[in-house]
């Protein structure tokens, strides 16, 4: 058996819920099904693509990179070309 850790706070709130066990397994078996159902519908550089593609992303986020930041100002570029007329 694995075990999965879980912050003791949550751990704590999670014990309230009835049937949790049943129903953490029924999440990670639907999980697993995804997963291989992932693999099967992509190729193999597909899902390395993918992943690389998330690295990088984190890479970026943690070096401070705001994805919002750039959307605000990509916005901002675009309402300014549309006020001077595309001029």
């Amino acid at each position: 058996m694995v075990a999965i850790e879980i912050p003791d706070e949550l751990a704590a709130q999670a014990s309230r819920i009835p049937e949790l066990q049943e129903r953490v397994i029924r999440f990670i078996k639907m999980e697993v099904e995804r997963h291989d159902s992932r693999q099967k519908r992509f190729r193999p550089d597909t899902i390395d693509l993918v992943a690389r593609a998330k690295l990088g992303a984190e890479v970026r986020r943690a070096a401070g990179f705001d994805r919002s930041q750039v959307a605000n100002k990509l916005k901002e570029s675009w309402d300014e070309l549309a006020a001077d007329g595309g001029e």
